[in-house]
């Protein structure tokens, strides 16, 4: 099928250059609306500029969890990590969804992406285009187009995470635009080499920086390049590399599942491998690649010490706040200003006439650890029995002030930094800048009937939770103070690579003794025991134990990376979500909302008594997203649709 010679220019984000106006990079212009042909375009530095940054629309952004772009992150929703009433996934896992009606598919648009990578590719003038201020050199064409190689990449990785193996487009014009349906699905091995080769032919040129951090010239700390926070550089490149190994390993794609090994093509061709160990080998080379340019490039875990003492607090708060040396890859498309933002749906609706549809699940709540780095069912000095004080460290920017909250649930007494970071729970006092304001110093979050975020309105978190992570704690929309603040939006993180090479160790030799060093350098991080202090006191080994240390991985990647758009695929690649298992995404629970305060804790009409909210379904075709429905009759029989949709 012949592409026309007119331009498709997909949907544009403003997430480039931080200090650069959207408007001379990514507005889709008049001229390019109006069918420009092909043949001005890569004349014209304008055009050329447009092209190329409308690329950086494939570019994820997982700090939206409301609406329902698969470019967004509906995932936390759709895995149970929290409750979202506005979201229009609300739904999704209790009425299910077909491959005709499946609301979240990336298939469409990551194509179009992938189209628009590869013209770019292909027709970009390489020695330059333009005069005078509004030049592109060639030297800049050439990154420009590594950039594209990259994003090009990262678009067939998007599309390989949740569908699996894909069609891998060759020749421009024979691409199926826009659906790609007369086109047979790559293998898996075929679909990963063909990343892996897109990503290996970026490193192998020096047209990337190698990071967007560089030390500061006292030799203390590191800068990070602000004006090109969005684009990909040889770390990044790496970090992708790495991550595309580490599922290709996993069971669902590496012989796993029975019923994905016997997809075949028409011609026979089997598009899930076998069980490959060595598979793991690779995705273990490719991290300590990806570790060890860190380490020369100044990546390190945030910290904020003082006499050279871990703050706990402030690390984890600021992390998400600031541009640091633990970012490997991030983009700026995130913003407190704005009727629509994420913000507005996670503050209480009665600070500041926000929306406050968006908590976490009680099974979420549940995942964080007690401050002595056990779990809950772990812990014999948990308890859920009482009301009792509780400080709440996640108070005001400066992590140092604190305000004691009365007749808290002891549920959410005693536990660790991330959890008063992440969860705001009934009773929880908000943030100092807002209680400073006449007529708010006695303020709590209120989830019951007659709360500021109870249940009488749809603006409801529904679990009796609502999400506090990735917050700013000094903006508040009133008049006299501060009402926006952009910050950062992560995409690669060094911490989720240090759980990736946990994990790969683990699959190779379970006696290596940097599993247990890698994931307690999140936990010393996070302010609790680490697994060596807690073997050393007898309270818990694992060390050397596969299936304990798996847990363990497990459980840190859910509670560090939570709501950061990572569960949604572990849990599938780990094939663990079915009923009765470690992710079992039939449960959905929170309190009881309609409950009073005032009923003793654990009685039905009390508010303090875990309540089933959702009757949530499963199947195991869930493992992989359909491919949409259109596509495959278009195809007529040459697609093959993934295993019972």
């Amino acid at each position: 099928m012949k592409l026309k010679n007119i331009i498709f220019l997909a949907i544009s984000v403003c997430s480039f250059f931080i200090l650069t106006s959207c408007n001379d990079y990514l507005d889709v212009s008049k001229e390019m609306n109006e069918n420009l042909t092909m043949d001005k375009v890569f004349v014209n530095p304008t055009y050329t500029r447009n092209w190329y940054g409308n690329i950086y629309g494939c570019v994820s952004d997982y700090s939206d969890m409301v609406n329902v772009n698969p470019l967004d992150n509906p995932w936390s929703n759709m895995c149970g990590e929290v409750s979202s009433q506005a979201a229009a996934t609300r739904d999704v896992m209790v009425s299910g969804f077909t491959a005709g009606s499946a609301q979240c598919q990336r298939w469409t648009s990551i194509y179009q992406y992938i189209r628009q990578a590869m013209i770019f590719i292909r027709d970009a003038n390489d020695e330059g285009v333009g005069s005078g201020t509004n030049r592109i050199t060639s030297q800049e064409i050439a990154r420009m187009k590594d950039d594209a190689r990259f994003l090009l990449a990262y678009c067939y990785y998007s599309l390989f995470e949740m569908y699996g193996p894909v069609p891998i487009v060759r020749q421009i014009d024979d691409a199926a635009y826009p659906q790609v349906y007369d086109y047979e699905r790559a293998s898996v091995d075929e679909t990963v080499n063909h990343i892996d080769s897109l990503l290996a032919d970026v490193l192998s040129r020096d047209n990337l920086p190698t990071s967007l951090i560089t030390a500061k010239t006292d030799g203390v700390g590191t800068t990070f390049n602000l004006n090109e926070a969005v684009r990909p550089t040889k770390i990044a490149a790496m970090a992708l590399r790495a991550r595309l190994w580490v599922f290709a390993a996993s069971p669902l794609y590496n012989g796993g599942w029975d019923k994905a090994m016997a997809l075949k093509n028409d011609d026979g061709k089997q598009l899930f491998p076998a069980k490959d160990k060595n598979k793991w080998v690779i995705a273990k080379q490719h991290l300590e690649e990806l570790l060890d340019a860190c380490t020369s490039a100044g990546h390190t875990l945030y910290e904020v010490k003082v006499n050279g003492s871990i703050q706990p607090e402030e690390s984890i708060y600021k992390l998400f706040q600031i541009f640091n040396q633990e970012i490997l890859w991030c983009d700026t498309n995130n913003s407190y200003s704005g009727q629509w933002t994420m913000e507005k749906y996670t503050n209480p609706r009665d600070v500041n006439n926000s929306y406050g549809t968006v908590g976490p699940t009680q099974e979420s709540v549940d995942r964080f650890f007690t401050k002595s780095g056990l779990g809950i069912n772990e812990d014999n000095n948990y308890h859920e029995d009482a009301l009792v004080d509780v400080i709440n460290t996640a108070y005001d920017d400066n992590c140092k002030d604190t305000h004691t909250d009365h007749n808290i649930f002891n549920m959410y007494s005693n536990r660790e930094p991330r959890f008063y970071q992440d969860v705001i729970y009934q009773g929880k006092s908000w943030y100092k800048v807002f209680m400073n304001m006449a007529g708010h110093e006695n303020y709590i979050a209120d989830f019951s009937p007659n709360g500021g975020s109870g249940p009488t309105s749809t603006d409801t978190p529904l679990t009796g939770y609502m999400l506090g992570k990735f917050k700013n704690r000094i903006v508040n929309d009133a008049s006299g103070y501060q009402a926006t603040y952009s910050r950062v939006w992560i995409q690669f993180r060094l911490a989720d690579f240090f759980l990736y090479y946990a994990e790969v160790l683990n699959e190779i030799d379970p006696t290596d003794p940097r599993i247990v060093q890698y994931i307690d350098y999140i936990r010393e991080r996070a302010g609790i025991p680490t697994y060596a202090k807690l073997a050393e006191t007898g309270v818990k080994d694992i060390r050397g134990d596969y299936q304990k240390q798996w847990e363990a991985i497990e459980h840190e990647r859910f509670v560090e990376l939570y709501c950061e758009g990572q569960r949604y695929f572990d849990i599938r690649r780990w094939m663990i979500c079915g009923k009765g298992k470690l992710a079992d995404q039939t449960k959905f629970g929170g309190m009881n909302e309609y409950g009073s305060t005032a009923v003793s804790i654990g009685q039905d009409k009390s508010f303090y008594k875990r309540t089933s909210l959702e009757n949530r379904q499963w199947d195991d075709k869930m493992y992989l997203y359909p491919i949409p429905q259109s596509t495959i009759q278009l195809g007529q029989g040459r697609m093959v649709q993934n295993p019972g949709w």
